[in-house]
């Protein structure tokens, strides 16, 4: 069984490009931040536009990273942990 979890931090800035879904086509190229990720809706990431102040919702193939985040200190220890059997 898979927990599911946000692909992408809050606080990343990516730019929109093509994905499977037809969307506005000005929105192509168009750069943002992500606002929204959580784990009870991993397919859409909330990003909020350079430019505008509301919250707008893309898949993440619809997602490219301009600039990531550093991980969690958490998650960088969790990854060290050996798995259970």
């Amino acid at each position: 069984m898979a927990i599911p979890m946000a692909l992408l931090p809050e606080g990343t800035r990516v730019k929109v490009r093509r994905g499977e879904v037809p969307q506005e086509p000005a929105l192509i190229g168009r750069t943002g931040i992500v606002t929204g990720a959580s784990e009870y809706r991993d397919q859409a990431l909330g990003v909020v536009l350079d430019g505008e102040s509301v919250q707008r919702f893309f898949m993440p193939a619809e997602l490219e990273v301009v600039t990531e985040l550093p991980a969690a200190p958490e998650r960088e220890l969790a990854k060290r942990r050996p798995a259970l059997p």
